[in-house]
C-alpha cells in the first residue's frame, strides 16, 4: 500500500517556466477542460505538438463536481496512480457510485457529458480523438462499428497498452517521432471503435500485402526521406491507400510496421556511415534520421547491444 502511494506521488519534474506556459496554453485552447470534475493541473499535454487526430493529456484533478458538459470529440481516460472514488449520473438520473482501479478505462463519446461527482484526488491520462478522425477509421473497417456509450470501469489490456506507449512517447527525451505516434492514434482509434462490437474486426490472414510495384514505390520515398520526420500519412497517400488499409498491407508485405521497417532502415543506414571514416557520430544521427544522438545510441542499445562508438571501434 505504501509503495502504492509513493508511486501515485511521482510525476516527471517540468520547470517552472515549461509548466506555466503548458497551464496557461491548455486552459485557452485544450478541449479536455470539459470533461474535468473538478479543478484540475496539467502535468503533460501533446497540444504544442504535431500530432495529428489526437490530443494526449496528464492531468491532476481535485475533488468537484461537473455539470451539463459537451466535448466535441471522444476521449478515453485511464486512471493513474491511487483507486479513485466518483459518482456519475445514469440513465435513470440517480448517481451510480464507481471505485476504479489503476489503469482502470472511461470512454466519454462526443456529445453530451454526463454529470461526475470526484470524490477523491485523482490522476488521469485523457486521450481525445478528433470526431473526424474516428469517422475515417469507422470507415475504413470492414466491420460494423457500435458507437460506443460513455462508460466508467472498463479493463481493457488493449487500450491500456497503446495509452501508456503514448504517455512514454510524451514524456521521452528521445521520442520515435510521427509514424509512430500515428500508428498508435490509428490502432488506439480502431479499438475505441470496436470496443462493444465484439470483434476486433477482419482478420489480418485475409488481408493481401501490397503489391510489389507499390511497395517499390512506398520503400523509395521512405529512403528518399529517411532523415525527415516521415508520417503515416504521406506514405498512405503514396500507397494509394487509406492509413487503416496501408497499416495492415505494409504489415503483411513485410512482416513489420512502418515504425519498425523505418527505424531499421535507419539503424542498416548509420551503421554504413559508422564505417566510414570522416563524419562525427552526431552527423550520422541527424543524417538518419534519429531525434539526437542519444535517441540513436538508445537503439543501438537495444538492437546491437553496444554504443555507436563501440560499434565504429569494432568496424
Amino acid at each position: 500500500m505504501e509503495a502504492q502511494r509513493s508511486n501515485a506521488n511521482v510525476i516527471p519534474v517540468v520547470s517552472e517556466i515549461e509548466q506555466s506556459r503548458v497551464q496557461t496554453q491548455t486552459r485557452l485552447f485544450s478541449p479536455l477542460l470539459a470533461i474535468a470534475p473538478g479543478p484540475t493541473r496539467v502535468v503533460r499535454s501533446s497540444l504544442s505538438l504535431s500530432w495529428q487526430g489526437i490530443l494526449l493529456e496528464r492531468r491532476l484533478s481535485s475533488p468537484g463536481e461537473r455539470r451539463s458538459a459537451s466535448i466535441d470529440r471522444h476521449v478515453i481516460s485511464m486512471f493513474n496512480g491511487s483507486p479513485s472514488r466518483l459518482e456519475y449520473r445514469g440513465l435513470s438520473g440517480e448517481f451510480v457510485a464507481c471505485l476504479t482501479r489503476p489503469r482502470t478505462i472511461m470512454v466519454t463519446p462526443a456529445g453530451p457529458v454526463p454529470d461526475i461527482r470526484l470524490h477523491t484526488s485523482s490522476e488521469f491520462i485523457h486521450c481525445a480523438l478528433e470526431d473526424n478522425f474516428t469517422r475515417n477509421v469507422i470507415e475504413e473497417l470492414d466491420h460494423p462499428a457500435v458507437r460506443p456509450i460513455f462508460r466508467v470501469g472498463i479493463q481493457e489490456k488493449s487500450i491500456q497498452r497503446i495509452l501508456g506507449m503514448l504517455m512514454e512517447e510524451l514524456e521521452a527525451e528521445r521520442p520515435f517521432g510521427r509514424l509512430y505516434v500515428d500508428s498508435l492514434a490509428n490502432a488506439l482509434a480502431t479499438r475505441y471503435v470496436l470496443l462493444d462490437a465484439g470483434s476486433t474486426g477482419r482478420s489480418e490472414s485475409r488481408v493481401a500485402g501490397l503489391v510489389p510495384r507499390i511497395l517499390s514505390r512506398v520503400r523509395e520515398k521512405i529512403e528518399a526521406n529517411l532523415d525527415a520526420d516521415l508520417s503515416l500519412d504521406s506514405l498512405a497517400e503514396e500507397s494509394g491507400y487509406s492509413r487503416a488499409h496501408f497499416l495492415r498491407m505494409f504489415r503483411v508485405a513485410t512482416g513489420l510496421t512502418p515504425h519498425q521497417y523505418v527505424l531499421d532502415l535507419r539503424l542498416r543506414r548509420a551503421q554504413d556511415c559508422l564505417r566510414q571514416a570522416g563524419s562525427s557520430i552526431i552527423d550520422v544521427a541527424v543524417s538518419c534520421g534519429f531525434s539526437s544522438q542519444s535517441h540513436m545510441t538508445s537503439v543501438f542499445r537495444q538492437r546491437l547491444e553496444m554504443t555507436p562508438g563501440e560499434f565504429r571501434r569494432n568496424a
